[in-house]
């Protein structure tokens, strides 16, 4: 699949403020919520969310995700704080995954949605060298039976790099018919969505669809994925949510001695949500 990015400069784009409620959706009732409400520096709520531990395997990343409330804590008002943070030579990070995962039925569509705050990756590109925050989901397949990365598949709701400087790169990742593997926040809270609808009864018509406050930023249907198999992958399985900042590795290249660490290079959510007609 083709990466889509949503340029924020065309935008007229609203600071939120912190403690938000979680928003309705009109036509949609929240079936599953966190809106990161607790005492400055408690942990998160681990009936909602397993907090990853150690070094990941993939893409020569460099963090080490910690379990406890040194890089993922609340804040105290209404939002959670992952805040990847340079110890000695080693960078520490976090990464949250829902212990909850969430299917589309047949006839209804669904969204996941978070407010999001991340730095400003366009004032000084420079000092976010090897940060990549991250608001994703992945196929539960891969937790629950152990299905391979990536025929899991795999929805990239919200991702910025300094190399994308403005942009959020949203993508899916599946197996093609072939074996294929496919595939300016300026400082401010930005509302980013992802509905997958399935309201057609034609899977070529049905939609992916990525919204950036509100706002359609691209589609996918199940015609532009082009087979049943793959479009069933993306569209029916259920996904769990996943918020991490990673570290530099071969994507997006490496932190260097300018790369921010602590609250400077953190990524801020005010909650996460999940929407179901």
């Amino acid at each position: 699949m083709p990466t889509i990015a949503a340029s924020l400069l065309s935008l007229c784009l609203l600071l939120a403020t912190a403690s938000a409620s979680i928003p309705s959706n009109s036509g949609y009732s929240v079936v599953w919520s966190d809106d990161f409400n607790g005492d400055h520096y408690a942990a998160v709520d681990h009936s909602k969310w397993n907090q990853i531990y150690g070094t990941p395997s993939q893409n020569g990343e460099e963090e080490i995700y910690n379990a406890g409330t040194g890089q993922v804590h609340l804040s105290g008002d209404g939002q959670v704080y992952i805040a990847p943070t340079l110890s000695g030579d080693e960078w520490l990070s976090g990464r949250l995954e829902s212990t909850g995962a969430w299917s589309c039925e047949d006839g209804n569509a669904m969204i996941f949605q978070a407010e999001i705050w991340v730095p400003n990756f366009t004032g000084d590109p420079a000092q976010f060298a090897g940060l990549w925050p991250a608001f994703w989901a992945k196929g539960n397949s891969y937790r629950t039976s152990g299905t391979s990365w990536p025929l899991c598949g795999e929805w990239d709701i919200f991702e910025v790099t300094d190399r994308l400087s403005n942009q959020n790169q949203g993508t899916l990742h599946f197996i093609d018919a072939n074996g294929n593997n496919n595939g300016n926040f300026n400082g401010r809270y930005h509302t980013w969505a992802f509905k997958v609808d399935r309201r057609n009864s034609d899977w070529t018509k049905q939609q992916l669809t990525w919204y950036l406050d509100g706002n359609e930023f691209y589609h996918v249907t199940g015609a532009m994925i082009g087979t049943f198999t793959q479009w069933e992958q993306l569209a029916y399985k259920s996904y769990y949510i996943i918020l991490n900042v990673a570290i530099g590795g071969d994507y997006p290249g490496y932190p260097t001695s300018q790369t921010v660490s602590g609250y400077d290079a953190s990524m801020r959510v005010q909650y996460v949500a999940v929407y179901k007609t």
